[in-house]
């Protein structure tokens, strides 16, 4: 298997993709978890919990104003938001309960996203499973987003895998061994 071009093929669909293409994947390059926040936490945890159910084009549009309603993802001011204006942004109280549930944890117990950055990727993953909305498909997004080195359990590379008779965990890290990139952004 070449994968070499598998990688060339996904950076070229970046490209085709993305204007800002140099800067997102900048961005994947750097993110870790010990320089994130309780307030990206959030915000990370958020998003995943808006796209449950839902595709990402289906949350975008609207993405901007819920975090305005949650206070710009502050933990003390998402927590005490008023519950109508958000569900007015996202009409599903079970999203906004979890959501709100965990800024509420965070605004009352501040450091969690430091604990969690000095976890092992395994330990961090399974405390993201104990988060209302968050399963074993999607705790790899979750922490793929606050920077460890995961690979999602959906989507395109999934699919690519099977089509090629391996795991996406296998797949992303020999390309990651050939290119010298992080697991994280082969991904």
């Amino acid at each position: 298997m070449e994968h070499q071009m598998i990688w060339d093929i996904a950076l070229d669909h970046l490209r085709r993709s993305d204007p800002n293409w140099a800067a997102t994947i900048g961005l994947w390059r750097s993110e870790v978890p010990h320089a994130k926040t309780d307030r990206d936490l959030l915000e990370e945890y958020g998003w995943v919990v808006a796209c449950c159910g839902l595709t990402a084009k289906a949350i975008r549009p609207r993405w901007a104003r819920l975090g305005e309603a949650l206070g710009g993802w502050e933990p003390e001011r998402a927590a005490n938001a008023p519950r109508e204006t958000v569900l007015q942004v996202l009409a599903n109280r079970r999203k906004i309960d979890a959501i709100q549930s965990l800024a509420s944890d965070l605004w009352r117990n501040p450091g969690q996203t430091v604990r969690l950055a000095k976890l092992p990727a395994k330990e961090a993953l399974a405390w993201m499973s104990t988060l209302p909305f968050i399963g074993n498909q999607n705790r790899y997004h979750l922490a793929r987003n606050l920077g460890w080195d995961v690979v999602a359990q959906r989507g395109p590379v999934v699919k690519l895998a099977g089509m090629l008779g391996t795991s996406s965990e296998d797949l992303c890290r020999t390309i990651s061994k050939h290119t010298s990139e992080r697991l994280r952004v082969v991904d």
